[in-house]
């Protein structure tokens, strides 16, 4: 079975995969329901991904040269964006190289395209994470609005309309 599991490790996190445990993913969710207890029961082994972000900038571009994906923008999963929004910048730099040429110019022009929307789903991650792993009283809330607004309260048809234009 492939399962993907995430936390914020009380261990100093290394860079690149290491070996884990089901013992260790165990002592992040004691007390969650039965049905995920016995999700988590069952993989035979476990690798452990560090995760990486940073806060939004908008200069991804030198010249010639220029980043996109992860390089340009990386981001916490919980949005669950960070590939789709390497496609969606390979598309943007795509018409930019067709329209003006493998130029500096062109390369500007994607980056300037495509850093608004990356910086909004970075941000948006990043509060995901507080949202999903948030606790004491302030988790009691979240709880309530959640049963109340649903889905809502992620706030993300703005994200699924796709990239703009």
């Amino acid at each position: 079975y492939n399962l993907v599991v995430t936390f914020h490790s009380r261990d100093e996190e290394e860079w690149g995969v290491t070996d884990g445990s089901k013992e260790e993913v165990q002592s992040y969710f004691q007390g969650i329901c039965p049905k995920a207890r016995q999700l988590i029961d069952l993989p035979k082994t476990w690798k452990r991904w560090a995760t990486a972000d940073r806060e939004p900038i908008g200069q991804w571009t030198y010249g010639r040269v220029t980043l996109l994906g992860d390089a340009a923008h990386p981001m916490l999963p919980y949005l669950a964006q960070g590939a789709g929004m390497a496609i969606e910048d390979a598309q943007a730099m795509g018409r930019a190289l067709a329209t003006a040429g493998a130029t500096p110019k062109a390369l500007a022009q994607y980056a300037q395209a495509r850093w608004q929307r990356n910086a909004r789903v970075q941000k948006r991650s990043l509060r995901n994470a507080w949202i999903f792993h948030v606790t004491g009283p302030v988790r009691w809330g979240r709880d309530l609005a959640m049963r109340a607004l649903g889905e809502r309260l992620l706030d993300l048809p703005w994200l699924y309309g796709g990239p703009p234009n």
